[in-house]
């Protein structure tokens, strides 16, 4: 059995989906802590208690539910890849790699990543 090119071909295939799910389940991880965390120091400010250099918790709730959003985008597009790639196996056809997954997601964070660091940059000025 394991030396069947295709049972090594589906094996890959499955090892690459859950892959892209570890990093689909850690992104909305993330995500929900940073917006947890927004939410925890929003209530210590309520509670009459002053943040940290006088900030409040702006946009954490917002950065979480995004990154919670690439998360599960990561995980929708990992399992129709994993679908396609097994069809194709199935049927011993070859299936080009497609890096659109990865184009969109590597943008997606690039783009949540410059969005913190523009967030961070102007509360540390005031």
């Amino acid at each position: 059995m394991g030396d069947d090119p295709q049972f090594r071909d589906h094996a890959a295939n499955e090892r690459t989906l859950l892959a892209w799910i570890r990093t689909g389940i850690g992104l909305m991880a993330f995500g929900f802590a940073i917006a947890r965390f927004g939410l925890f120091l929003r209530e210590i400010a309520r509670a009459g208690s002053p943040l940290p250099g006088g900030q409040h918790a702006v946009g954490s709730g917002w950065f979480g539910v995004v990154l919670v959003l690439l998360g599960l985008v990561t995980n929708l597009a990992a399992m129709v890849r994993y679908i396609q790639v097994r069809s194709a196996l199935q049927e011993r056809r070859t299936i080009a790699p497609a890096a659109t997954m990865a184009y969109a997601l590597g943008i997606g964070s690039a783009l949540v990543a410059l969005s913190m660091a523009a967030m961070l940059a102007r509360t540390l000025g005031e």
